[in-house]
């Protein structure tokens, strides 16, 4: 009997849910809704309708289901406690988002923070499927961070959430994070549009709707101010990936989230090898992810496999 799991990753604009089969990673089904951000029963209300389909699908085709996995923007605690969002999700601050869950669905449900569960889904059944070290970075309306080793997160807590937050300007704008130009604030898609106002973009005036793709979209067609906005946000993301190939040694890097697709053909430029390595003979590569939106579904549902965490140093 197949084993599934209800994976969902909350984004800035969209949650993504899916019911997935944890042997394989493939999602058998997908749910998208819009992300609530201030009404917390609205938020429990619009994912709990699709938990119930999908939870109604796994009973009819007979399978196993093992529970719901949620990869959430913040830091979470191992009793399923969301401490913050830091206001994206307005109502969720020291919220037992477990709880409600399994109070409301009868099923089991972990947590863990948003970009781990893509890396961790990443290093799975993603580019990161052959490497022992696995960086992940998702890229959209922030930076999120995941690390995994031979195939595990590298530790029961997302300590390391916050690692989007390294200081890569001093003039650029003040992030909410309290630092300024700091590395998140740079290379979020908000961070790109400030780049092109400060350039001069002004799509509007070729009836170009004024969004990052579009951004993207025009420097592959040639436009030089497009390229000139696009090598700079690229500037700042090098600079942020060589800081964390000296923190992590990464094997592979792998950038996701919705302003990756813009990067391809790009990801040459996003590392400086000729900088000091960890070691001589230490190399990486930087590539795109194959899973896209599917990564954070899949890596949530992988909550449940018994062996997604590191072993502890007294484990053999």
């Amino acid at each position: 009997m197949k084993t599934l799991a209800i994976g969902i990753d909350i984004g800035g604009t969209r949650t993504k849910i899916g019911l997935v089969d944890l042997a394989s990673g493939v999602v058998d089904a997908m749910l998208v809704t819009p992300t609530e951000t201030k009404n917390g029963e609205q938020f429990l209300q619009r994912i709990g309708t699709a938990i119930s389909q999908l939870k109604d699908k796994a009973i009819a085709e007979l399978t196993q289901l093992a529970g719901v996995g949620i990869g959430v923007p913040g830091f979470v605690f191992a009793n399923g406690v969301v401490d913050s969002t830091y206001g994206f999700l307005e109502f969720m601050e020291d919220y037992p988002l477990a709880s409600y869950i399994q109070e409301r669905h009868g099923l089991p449900c972990l947590l863990d923070n948003d970009a781990r569960v893509v890396a961790l889904g990443e290093a799975t059944f993603g580019q990161g499927e052959r490497f022992s070290r696995v960086l992940v970075l998702t890229l959209g309306t922030g930076l999120g961070l995941g690390l995994t080793v031979d195939g595990r997160l590298d530790g029961p807590l997302p300590y390391a959430h916050m690692g989007g937050h390294l200081t890569i300007t001093t003039n650029d704008t003040v992030c909410y994070c309290g630092k300024t130009g700091c590395l998140e604030s740079l290379v979020s898609s908000a961070g790109l549009l400030r780049i092109a106002n400060r350039l001069g973009w002004s799509p509007e005036q070729a009836g170009l709707p004024p969004t990052a793709e579009t951004i993207f979209n025009q420097k592959k067609a040639g436009n030089p101010l497009a390229g000139a906005i696009v090598d700079e946000y690229i500037g700042y993301l090098q600079t942020g990936i060589d800081n964390y190939v000296n923190l992590y040694a990464p094997d592979i890097i792998v950038l996701g989230g919705g302003m990756a697709k813009g990067l391809t053909g790009e990801t040459d430029r996003l590392h400086n090898a000729r900088l000091l390595s960890p070691y001589k003979a230490y190399k990486t590569r930087v590539t795109i992810s194959d899973l896209e939106e599917k990564a954070g579904i899949v890596g949530s549902a992988l909550l449940f496999k018994p062996e997604r965490l590191a072993p502890l140093p007294n484990e053999s």
